[in-house]
C-alpha cells in the first residue's frame, strides 16, 4: 500500500511538473510575442512622431533662442521643396539626407506653417502618395525622367534662383557613373521664394563637396525664413568716388553681405542727402583726398544715427613693386580723413606693422636645371590676426583667423564720456612697428629675425566707436553750406556705432584676368598655398555689418559655439592597455555573471516548488 501510494504521488509530481513547465513555456511565448509587438508598434510610431532627446551641454542637436523667435514671428504657412532624393545617390548622400529630414522634423515641432518635401526636381511626379510600406522601407515611387530639353529649362530655372549643381562621379566596378544634381531647397513664403545650397564647393578641391552640419543647416534654413518673413531689409553702401576698391575687388564680401542686405555701389557726387537711405556705409580702402563737402555729407550722416565702417590705411605699398626690384619704399599716401578720425576717437599711425604670426610667401631658394625651386617663407608685413579669446564681444567670438597686408596701428584717443571704445582685433605677442616712411626689402626672408626687436605686443587694429559722437565740423561749417535752408546742421549725433579696421585690404579678394573677363576669387584665398585660406574675414565683416544694422541675432546664428570636445592625448597613450582590457572583458564578465546569476536564480526557484 504504501509502495502504492508513492507511485501515485511520484506521478502526481511528475504531471505537476510537466504542466508548470508547459504553463510557463506559454508564458514565456506570449512574452516574447508581446515584446516583438511593442517594438513594432513603437517603431512605427516613432518613424510616425518625431521625438529627440538632446544631452549635449551647448544643445548642439536644439536650436537656438533667435531660431525660435524667427519661427514664432511666420504668419502664414511656409512650403520647403527639397531636392535631394534619387534612386542613384552616393551613400554618403543617402545618410545626409536622413541627417536633413531628422532636421526638418524638428523645424516643424517649433512651428505647425512649416512642410517639407523631398524632390527629384528631373523626374515627372504621378501625383500618387506614397504607401506606408513604401514610406516605412525606403522605397521610392517609379518616376520618370522628364525630356532632356525639359531638364534644361528645369536647370535654368534653378540655377537663376540661386542655387548650384554638383557634380556627382560614382565609381561602380571597373567603370563608373556621372551626373549632375541641384542639392539644395527652396524656401517658399507668401509668393516669394529662397535657395538654400545644402552642399559647399571644397575651396581646397580636396573632396568635390561639402556636406553641412546641423548647426549649419539651422544657420541657412533659419536664414532663408527670416530674409522671406523679415518686415525690412537693410541697404548697404559701398563708397565710390576717391578710387575705392572696385565691384570685382570686393565682389565675395558683397555677395556674403546680400545674402542679408540690399547692396549698392554709391558715389556721393556732392550730394547732401546721397547716404540718408542707407543702414550702413562702407568705405574699403579709398585711395584719393576727400574734398571738405565729402567730409560733411558722411559727418551728417553719422550725426543723423548712420553706421559706417572705416577700411583706410595711410601707407601706400604694393607687393608688385618687389617683382622687379628687392627693394621698395611704402609711403605715405595722406586722404585727407585724419582728422575726422581722430575727432571720433581714433588714430590711425602713419607706419607698418611686423608679426612673427604671418602668411607664408614662395621665394627662389635655388634653380635646378633652369628651373625655380620655390619654398614657403614668414613674411612679416602679412600678419595672421587670432581673435581675442578674453574678449567676450559677440563681433569677434568664434571667429577663425584673419590675414592682413600692410597693416597700421591704431591709437584711441580723447576723453569723450559720450564715446566707448572697445579694441577689436589685435596683433600677436611677438609684433612691431616701423614708422613712416619704411623700406620694405625681400632680404627679411633670408634672415633670422631678430626676436628682441619684436616688442610690441597685442597691436590694435580694429576698434569699435559707439556713442554719441561730436561733429567733425563743429565751429568750422563752410559757408556754402551754412546758408543752406535745405540741410539742417547736427552738432552732435544720435546714439550710434562705427568700425575702423587700419587695412584697406582686409575686404579685398584675390581676383584673375581670362581674356577680356575677370575671376573673383572668395575673400581669404591665397593665390600661393592652399593651405593658408582664412575664413575670418568674411565672417567679421559679415559680423560688424549685422551689428551695426542691429541684427546681433544672426551673429548669434552663425557663430554658434559647438565645443570640440577632444580626448587627453597624454592620457590616452598612458592608460591605453588598461582601457583596452576594460573594453574587452568587462562585457564578457558581465554577461557571465548576468547568466550565472539566472542559473542560481532559476534552481532556486524550482528547488522550492518541488519541496
Amino acid at each position: 500500500m504504501v509502495g502504492g501510494h508513492n507511485m501515485k504521488n511520484e506521478t502526481e509530481n511528475r504531471k505537476s511538473f510537466s504542466q508548470m513547465r508547459r504553463q510557463n513555456r506559454n508564458q514565456n511565448i506570449f512574452q516574447a510575442i508581446l515584446i516583438i509587438a511593442l517594438i513594432i508598434i513603437l517603431n512605427v510610431l516613432s518613424s510616425q512622431v518625431f521625438f529627440r532627446a538632446d544631452l549635449t551641454k551647448e544643445k548642439r542637436f536644439s536650436i537656438s533662442d533667435f531660431s525660435k523667435q524667427v519661427l514664432d514671428s511666420i504668419d502664414d504657412d511656409i512650403y520647403i521643396e527639397i531636392f535631394l532624393k534619387d534612386k542613384e545617390l552616393p551613400a554618403e548622400l543617402v545618410r545626409y539626407q536622413r541627417t536633413v529630414d531628422d532636421f526638418m522634423k524638428n523645424l516643424c515641432r517649433y512651428s505647425s506653417n512649416i512642410r517639407y518635401e523631398f524632390k527629384n526636381p528631373f523626374t515627372e511626379h504621378s501625383g500618387e502618395e506614397q504607401s506606408f510600406v513604401q514610406k516605412w522601407f525606403g522605397f521610392l515611387s517609379d518616376e520618370e525622367e522628364v525630356e532632356p530639353l525639359e531638364k534644361k529649362k528645369i536647370f535654368a530655372q534653378l540655377y537663376n534662383k540661386g542655387l548650384n549643381p554638383t557634380y556627382i562621379v560614382q565609381e561602380e566596378g571597373m567603370g563608373g557613373s556621372e551626373k549632375i544634381i541641384f542639392a539644395g531647397a527652396l524656401v517658399k513664403y507668401k509668393e516669394k521664394d529662397f535657395p538654400v545650397n545644402l552642399l559647399t564647393n571644397s575651396v581646397s578641391g580636396n573632396t568635390p563637396y561639402t556636406m553641412l552640419s546641423t548647426t549649419e543647416l539651422e544657420r541657412e534654413f533659419v536664414h532663408a525664413i527670416w530674409m522671406l518673413s523679415s518686415r525690412q531689409i537693410h541697404k548697404v553702401a559701398f563708397l565710390e568716388g576717391h578710387d575705392e576698391l572696385d565691384e570685382n575687388r570686393t565682389y565675395d564680401i558683397m555677395s556674403s553681405l546680400s545674402k542679408y542686405y540690399r547692396i549698392e555701389r554709391v558715389d556721393m557726387n556732392g550730394s547732401l542727402t546721397a547716404l540718408d537711405d542707407y543702414g550702413c556705409v562702407v568705405i574699403a580702402k579709398p585711395q584719393k583726398r576727400f574734398n571738405e563737402r565729402d567730409k560733411y555729407i558722411i559727418d551728417q550722416y553719422i550725426m543723423n544715427g548712420g553706421k559706417v565702417i572705416w577700411l583706410v590705411e595711410w601707407m601706400q605699398f604694393d607687393m608688385d613693386s618687389l617683382n622687379n626690384h628687392p627693394t621698395a619704399m611704402a609711403l605715405m599716401n595722406d586722404i585727407n580723413l585724419s582728422d575726422q578720425l581722430f575727432n571720433y576717437g581714433v588714430r590711425i599711425n602713419p607706419d607698418l606693422i611686423q608679426d612673427l604670426r604671418c602668411l607664408q610667401i614662395p621665394v627662389c631658394v635655388n634653380t635646378v636645371e633652369g628651373k625655380p625651386q620655390f619654398e614657403p617663407k614668414p613674411w612679416y608685413y602679412f600678419p595672421l590676426i587670432v581673435p581675442d579669446t578674453l574678449l567676450e564681444h559677440q563681433l569677434v567670438k568664434n571667429l577663425d583667423v584673419m590675414r592682413t597686408c600692410f597693416v597700421s596701428s591704431i591709437d584711441t584717443v580723447g576723453e569723450d564720456p559720450n564715446v566707448k571704445k572697445t579694441i577689436l582685433l589685435r596683433t600677436s605677442p611677438y609684433s612691431k612697428a616701423l614708422s613712416h616712411p619704411v623700406e620694405i626689402s625681400l632680404d627679411i626672408l633670408r634672415e633670422k629675425p631678430e626676436m628682441l626687436t619684436f616688442n610690441k605686443p597685442n597691436i590694435p587694429i580694429a576698434v569699435l566707436l559707439d556713442g554719441e559722437f561730436k561733429s567733425n565740423f563743429a565751429n568750422r561749417l563752410p559757408p556754402e553750406l551754412t546758408d543752406n535752408k535745405d540741410f539742417k546742421f547736427k552738432e552732435r549725433s544720435k546714439a550710434t556705432q562705427m568700425i575702423v579696421i587700419s587695412d584697406g585690404d582686409f575686404i579685398r579678394n584675390e581676383t584673375k584676368r581670362m581674356g577680356d573677363k575677370v575671376q573673383p576669387y572668395p575673400l581669404g584665398y591665397d593665390k600661393y598655398y592652399d593651405a593658408q585660406y582664412t575664413p575670418g574675414n568674411t565672417q567679421f565683416i559679415v559680423n560688424c555689418v549685422n551689428y551695426l544694422c542691429a541684427d546681433e541675432g544672426l551673429i548669434s546664428l552663425r557663430m554658434r559655439e559647438l565645443k570640440s570636445r577632444t580626448l587627453n592625448a597624454t592620457k590616452v597613450r598612458s592608460e591605453k592597455i588598461m582601457w583596452i582590457c576594460i573594453n574587452s572583458i568587462a562585457p564578457v564578465l558581465i554577461v557571465l555573471f548576468i547568466g550565472l546569476t539566472m542559473i542560481v536564480l532559476r534552481k532556486i526557484k524550482y528547488s522550492k516548488k518541488e519541496k
